[in-house]
């Protein structure tokens, strides 16, 4: 009997050892994530401006209206589980929105004051923003098919905008109209912080592949000098969704 205690208590051991050691390689095979997918931002935002400027004796002034519509892009991130379901990661995107600006301005009479011109017309101007996103996570237990997780954390944003510096116009005798001629642009570059959040679902084929969306904000404001020195208000980031392939380790 007492054999036969210590072969069953031998063999219980080997099977919990047995057992043990897949799910030990299962977590550990998922100590790191890594996503790479195509992302849009949903819905846009517009940057506006007045500039006040002085011609013939009296003020005048220029509008102006450009949408920011995000291209699709690509992101990127890693994923690091560091105790139980809790981690960190890092992960990085690039946007941009090249597009036109509406031109609306008040030009005055060389000869008499308040009779202001009206003009219209457009610019090019460029949208780039760049931002890494650093964020504490909380996943599923490892070693599933299905996994979840979500994230908050800071993001750090680098923008780079065109703006509308000035413009020309073209008029004759009697000078009673005004017809726009161009306009000049400059690009201003300022970074700033935000607070982004998101959640992310896979699906794994095998062991160490998958796919997944995700969904994700974060925003900031940051701020550029028209040629008056007023300030231009430029909001960054967004909601975005995304799509791709998982990478698990």
């Amino acid at each position: 009997m007492r054999f036969e205690a210590i072969t069953l208590s031998l063999f219980a051991a080997a099977l919990l050892s047995a057992v043990a050691r897949p799910a030990q390689a299962q977590a550990l095979s998922e100590r790191v994530v890594i996503s790479v997918s195509g992302a849009s931002v949903t819905g846009t935002s517009e940057i506006t401006s007045t500039v006040a400027f002085t011609a013939n004796a009296e003020k005048g002034s220029y509008s102006y209206r450009f949408p920011v519509k995000p291209k699709p892009f690509g992101e990127v991130s890693a994923r690091i589980r560091l105790i139980k379901n809790f981690g960190v990661s890092v992960g990085y995107t690039s946007v941009s929105a090249n597009g036109t600006a509406e031109i609306t301005g008040q030009i005055p009479h060389p000869f008499f004051f308040n009779q202001l011109r009206p003009i219209t017309g457009q610019a090019s101007l460029e949208h780039t923003e760049t931002a890494v996103h650093v964020r504490a996570t909380l996943s599923s237990a490892p070693g599933k098919k299905l996994q979840f997780s979500v994230s908050a954390g800071p993001t750090f944003f680098s923008v780079k905008q065109g703006l509308v510096d000035s413009v020309s116009w073209t008029d004759s005798y009697p000078y009673d109209t005004a017809t726009f001629a161009s306009a000049a642009t400059k690009q201003v570059s300022q970074s700033a912080t935000g607070f982004g959040a998101g959640a992310d679902v896979a699906y794994y084929f095998s062991k160490h592949l998958g796919i997944g969306a995700s969904a994700s904000v974060a925003k900031a404001t940051v701020s550029g000098t028209a040629s008056d020195n007023s300030v231009v208000s430029i909001d960054v980031g967004g909601t975005s969704l995304g799509f791709g392939v998982r990478l698990r380790f």
